[in-house]
């Protein structure tokens, strides 16, 4: 009888193993279809970062501003845009137009997205493009021609949003609060259409001559 109890203990152990296994196997295929794939664009926002030593290492140019017998002075990083190396470095538009034309990787867009909260519906908006193809860049996919303009446009205004507030974070509630003169709208849901980043634009200077906007 111990003998025969021994073996039927084994042959219960061996049962359980089985079950217990399959049980195992089953919650992690489980697990794995539940953890949905991250679009790529969001694998580029974690992966690129902005060159910030070439940041630091472009030249400043000042300007100044007169207004009602009072004058300012301004300081700004020369080159184009705030976030883009490929603009930062650029001597002139000439150089701005052959990197459109060129047209940007998603990659180098990562940190606007990152910055101002865009969804794919507002990438696919600025970059006119479906959102189906939004969610299939990957980070060296060239965004074409007319998104890279629409990019180049958004990232002068943050440009100069933050040589106007001082500083990414001043901009950003800004950029995040519905504003009065723009109808309301939230600045930073207009920057993706073209006219959106007009209007923008133009807030940011009412500003620069101390006109509450």
């Amino acid at each position: 009888m111990a003998k025969g109890e021994d073996n039927n203990s084994g042959n219960s152990q061996s049962k359980k193993r089985p079950m217990e296994d399959r049980r195992g196997k089953s919650v992690s295929a489980y697990q794995e279809k539940k953890s949905p794939k991250k679009p790529v664009f969001q694998e580029a926002v974690r992966k690129y970062k902005p060159s910030t030593k070439e940041s630091r290492d472009l030249p400043f140019k000042s300007f100044k501003v007169s207004r009602a017998g009072q004058q300012k002075e301004y300081t700004v990083q020369s080159g184009y845009g705030y976030f883009i190396p490929a603009f930062q470095t650029a001597g002139n538009m000439f150089e701005v137009a052959k990197v459109v034309e060129k047209g940007l990787r998603s990659e180098e867009i990562s940190p606007i997205l990152e910055y101002l909260d865009f969804k794919v519906p507002d990438i696919a908006k600025a970059a006119a493009v479906s959102a189906s193809t939004v969610s299939r860049w990957k980070p060296k996919t060239a965004i074409g021609v007319q998104g890279s303009n629409q990019f180049f446009r958004i990232d002068q205004v943050i440009k100069k949003g933050v040589n106007l507030f001082g500083g990414l974070d001043d901009l950003k509630a800004w950029l995040q609060s519905p504003n009065l003169a723009l109808g309301n709208s939230v600045p930073a849901k207009l920057l993706t259409s073209v006219i959106g980043v007009e209007l923008v634009d133009e807030a940011l200077d009412a500003l620069h001559f101390g006109n509450v906007m």
